[in-house]
């Protein structure tokens, strides 16, 4: 035993470069094997972790509401609330915050409620100062503004009752309050749980002629105002947010989803009811979406473990083949001496196997180091480490499989005859039946796999096929190419001598007969296509997210508007008139096809659009397909003045309606006449909402009140004034066309807007008819970008919709808010010279990062919130557990380019002795240095070159049949874009580059390397 032990270290010393190699490859299959289980658990721990961080307060915290049945004093109801809320909660929650919320009263023409925090102010920005006494109210800035609240003066609340809701709520007992401050509405939910209530929303009605009153947001008061209110007449309000440690465990989040469950019953308390509110919190839907993304998340880390270590593993072999070939002549020696196989086998297992038990605590420390590394980097920070059961199975089953490949490695030497053991160098043979029919196996699986998987036309998770496709196709790969090259080679030596170059040959001879050459071709053809696979899966995993996060926020910063969508419109225009920050977008749902309508010439400046939707078309062009043919022109003072020569034969008077938009879906109109033959001008007063700024939409020339009547001739208006002063822009580039979709008689023959006037033939043909005209050149069908999961019959169905009918310009796999089940048509288009009723709507303003300070306070005094932002959104997506586990195909992709490399470098090594004993022998008989090193170069360049061709044709195979089939993350929504299975040329060619380089340089240093120890003296020191 201590003579086989002194022997083992002799040969791991006179091989220390093979038996560093072969240390470093274990213990990097190992350190894999236990890292991947370590950062399974990590990434899904994380995952819960970020999830819930990110998750808004009101979807996860509590709420409940203390009704008070018996007279108290608001701190004393305060105190009971906490104390009954608190007692039934179960898990890790934060302090509750307690609000006291009044009745609805009927007030300054709308509904309006006082709210009372003990910290009147907290969380606010106040203009003014905060409420100390009774009576004493902060108000939302633009209510302040709507209503004409001075701060520091009263304010009477009981003023006009709408119709509508008058006798539907009582009438505010306190009929005055001084305004001592105003708030803006918090941007985040830090200290209000849903900020949004902090909001006004403005009167409304419905298609369906419903009724929403205006509501201010609350008045924030003190708790003595609530008194004054008087019994009953107020409730007491109890957030209760949750707390997310960085060691938050199954079981505690178990247990906060159990309480939240119980949000759908009451409890009675001394002195009143408490009952929950369930409507906002989701914290159930939230722990199943973190359950069903950790299963997947687990599922999708193992092929990028089991590729890493099964190139390890090929890696590994060779070398270990490299050390047992090395050997062949001490192994030869023993036999020669009569020693047993069974001894011989001894011999030749003892170096690998002291090998593989270094290599165990040194892979065991590596994965644990890399499970650490990566925690720190990439996880939420304070997180344990864990270390499962799995992990120290994974290592042992590895360990196993590198004791498999020892054996393998050292079989193929003892089992040789003892002739071939003493020939020296290894010649090619004939291929063993059992090879055959393995490889021939590897193939039918590979083909197998590989059509199976195309056949599937739907996403899933990945499954077993999706684990060993990559792998079985760069075996396939390696395996033809380490054929293709050694038959080339023959072939190539076969030629007639006249057309060989003499380097040429002497590099193709030694392919076809060196078997340590081509050997190399498979291990490193695994190596690059699992690397190209890895890499692929990571950008483009990484690129579909980009895609979700801009459908979910399409600017920057995404702001929520409680205005109508033309008031949003008008906003945005005049804090920036010039279009470089903000701009207006909503979401209107339609069954069959929702539409997502854009600001279109801002679309370009501000909005967020991800090359992959539209492939071939850029954004600019996007927009200019949905522009309307003009400009809707708008109207902003007090009266309208309007110019027309009269030339026309009329059965009444001339008379002009101006359609100015809609308001709530109520239309607003001028009326403007008679207008008698010959050029008269009229005026009338404008709608108190073109104070600041109204849009001309269409203009209808006919009898009183915009009704039909028989005409002819012809008539032009002449001038479009607002005070007195001529608007240019309501005539000139307004693009006047005959309306689209009248539903009377049209009398217009001929319609001229380009001169500086609108000029008209008319002619009724003898029956009552009107001149009815549409500005911004709008058409029946308007042009629309159509996303690639709209069908034709949802377009067709477009037209008797009672919505509007489109002409799809375009296709797009994603657009803003609708993905791809949705069309994009422009403000414009979609709103002009039709009722439209804001119901309809879910309005926002997309702003760029960089807007100045006074655009941003310019929408937070509107009442707007941020809604969301890309970087959040982004930041939520790239946290995921999934995109996290996806991470680990980025290191695999560097890990195994690195262990190919080292590999190589090893085995070139290991090699060179034997070269340049070749080398050598060609420039006894005088061929010429350069020509011995072309040889060389050849040889390497025709080796490395097939293996990094094979590597990267297979990887980008496997990239794309999976990419087809497997998710590679989760947002539950139609709107989602699917994930386009494309390789990328720009990456590929990035990669093919970075290939030839590197082996370019490794053929020239090794070619180098051997002409130089390349002289006579070589040979006669191999003779001794």
């Amino acid at each position: 035993m201590i003579q086989l032990l002194g022997t083992v270290l002799r040969g791991l010393r006179a091989r220390a470069l093979l038996s560093v190699g072969s240390i470093l490859l274990t213990a990097l299959a190992v350190g894999s094997a236990v890292l991947g289980p370590i950062f399974a658990e990590a990434v899904t721990s994380s995952y819960v972790v970020t999830r819930l961080r990110e998750a808004p307060a009101a979807s996860t915290g509590l709420v409940r509401v203390l009704e008070l049945q018996s007279q108290l004093a608001p701190q004393a109801a305060r105190d009971l609330a906490v104390e009954e809320s608190t007692a039934l909660d179960e898990g890790p929650w934060d302090e509750p915050t307690t609000t006291l919320l009044s009745t609805r009263y009927s007030a300054l023409r709308g509904v309006v409620n006082f709210w009372a925090r003990e910290d009147v102010c907290g969380g606010l920005e106040v203009t003014g100062r905060c409420p100390s006494a009774p009576g004493e109210v902060l108000m939302l800035n633009t209510d302040a503004e709507r209503n004409g609240a001075v701060i520091g003066e009263p304010l009477e609340l009981s003023i006009f009752e709408p119709g509508e809701i008058e006798g539907q709520y009582p009438r505010s007992p306190i009929d005055e309050v001084v305004v001592v401050g105003t708030y803006t509405t918090p941007q985040s939910d830090d200290v209000w749980m849903l900020p949004t209530l902090l909001t006004t929303t403005n009167e409304q009605s419905s298609l369906s002629g419903g009724y929403q009153p205006y509501q201010p947001a609350p008045l924030i008061t003190t708790s003595d105002t609530m008194a004054v209110l008087g019994p009953g007449q107020w409730t007491v309000r109890v957030d209760t947010p949750l707390e997310v440690p960085a060691d938050l465990t199954r079981e505690d989040l178990d247990a906060a989803v159990e309480t939240a469950a119980g949000l759908d019953s009451s409890t009675d308390v001394p002195g009143g009811t408490l009952v929950g509110v369930p409507d906002v919190n989701n914290l159930s839907a939230v722990r199943d979406e973190v359950r069903e993304q950790q299963a997947t998340a687990r599922a999708s880390i193992a092929p990028a473990v089991l590729s890493l270590v099964l190139v390890a593993l090929a890696l590994l072999m060779r070398l270990l083949m490299a050390a047992s070939e090395i050997r062949v002549p001490e192994l030869a020696l023993a036999s020669l001496r009569g020693v047993s196989s069974r001894r011989l086998w001894v011999l030749g297992l003892s170096e690998p196997l002291v090998v593989l038990a270094v290599s165990a605590p040194v892979g065991a420390a590596l994965g644990l180091g890399m499970g650490y590394a990566l925690t720190q980097a990439w996880l939420v920070e304070g997180l344990p480490l864990p270390v499962p059961w799995v992990s120290w199975a994974a290592a042992a089953l590895v360990l196993a499989a590198a004791v498999g490949v020892a054996v393998v490695a050292v079989g193929l030497v003892v089992r040789d005859t003892l002739a071939s053991q003493l020939s020296g160098v290894r010649r090619p043979q004939a291929t063993r039946r059992w090879s055959v029919v393995a490889q021939l196996a590897l193939v039918a699986l590979a083909l197998a796999v590989l059509f199976s998987k195309l056949a599937s036309g739907t996403q899933s998770d990945p499954d077993a096929t999706d684990l060993v496709l990559p792998v079985l196709l760069a075996i396939v790969a390696g395996l033809a190419a380490t054929r293709l090259t050694a038959w080339l080679a023959t072939w190539w030596t076969r030629r007639r001598p006249h057309t060989r170059s003499l380097s040429g040959f002497v590099s193709a001879r030694a392919i076809s007969r060196r078997q340590e050459g081509t050997l190399v071709i498979l291990p490193l053809t695994a190596a690059i296509a699992v690397a190209v696979f890895g890499a692929g899966v990571y950008d483009s995993a990484a690129t579909w997210r980009a895609s979700v996060a801009a459908t979910a926020s399409p600017g920057e910063v995404t702001w929520s508007s409680p205005l109508s969508l033309r008031d949003t419109r008008d906003l945005t225009r005049r804090i920036d008139p010039d279009g470089d920050w903000v701009m207006t977008a909503a979401e209107v749902q339609n069954p069959g096809a929702n539409f997502s309508i854009v600001d279109a010439d801002r679309l370009a400046t501000i909005a967020v659009w991800p090359p992959t939707w539209t492939p071939d078309q850029p954004v600019e062009d996007v927009a200019a397909s949905i522009e309307t043919a003009g400009d809707v022109p708008s109207l902003v003072g007090r009266r309208l003045s309007m110019t027309i020569d009269n030339r026309a034969r009329t059965s009444s008077p001339l008379n002009v309606e101006v359609r100015l938009g809609s308001v709530g879906g109520t239309p607003e109109r001028v009326y403007l006449g008679p207008f008698p033959r010959g050029v008269h001008t009229v005026s009338g007063r404008l709608p108190r909402t073109c104070a600041t700024a109204c849009p001309l939409e269409g203009l209808t020339l006919g009898g009183g009140a915009g009704t039909t009547m028989e005409m002819d001739g012809e008539a032009s208006v002449v001038e479009i004034a607002v005070d007195g002063a001529r608007v240019d822009e309501a005539i000139d580039g307004a693009g006047w066309v005959p309306a689209p979709d009248s539903q009377a008689a049209s009398s217009i023959a001929d319609i001229d807007a380009d001169n500086g006037s609108i000029d008209l033939v008319l002619d009724s043909a003898g029956r009552p008819a009107m001149a009815r005209l549409t500005s911004g050149g709008i058409a029946l069908k308007r042009p629309a970008v159509r996303g690639v999961d709209v069908s034709d019959e949802a377009i067709e169905n477009l037209d008797g919709s009672g919505v509007i009918g489109v002409e799809p310009r375009g296709t797009a796999e994603g657009l803003p808010f609708v993905g791809p089940t949705g069309l994009l048509v422009d403000y414009a288009s979609f709103i002009t010279d039709r009722p439209v009723y804001d119901n309809l709507f879910e309005t926002r303003v997309l702003m760029r990062d960089e807007a100045p300070q006074h655009v941003r306070d310019a929408l937070e005094e509107s009442g707007l919130t941020v809604e969301t932002t890309l970087a959040t959104e982004q930041r939520v997506l790239d946290q995921s557990a999934y995109a996290l586990a996806l991470r680990l195909y980025a290191v695999v992709a560097a890990l195994v380019l690195l262990m190919a490399l080292a590999g190589l470098v090893v085995s070139t090594a290991v090699q060179l002795p034997a070269r340049r004993r070749d080398a050598a022998a060609l420039r006894v008989v005088g061929v010429p240095r350069r020509s011995v090193m072309s040889a060389v170069a050849r040889e390497f360049v025709v080796v490395l070159g097939g293996a990094a061709v094979a590597g990267i044709l297979a990887g980008s195979l496997a990239q794309y049949v999976v990419l087809r089939t497997i998710t590679l993350g989760y947002v539950e929504a139609l709107s989602t874009p699917r994930l386009v299975a494309e390789i990328s040329p720009a990456r590929l060619l990035a990669l093919t580059a970075i290939a030839a380089v590197v082996l370019g340089v490794a053929a020239f240093i090794s070619a180098w390397l051997t002409v130089r120890g390349a002289r006579g003296s070589t040979l006669r020191e191999n003779a001794r």
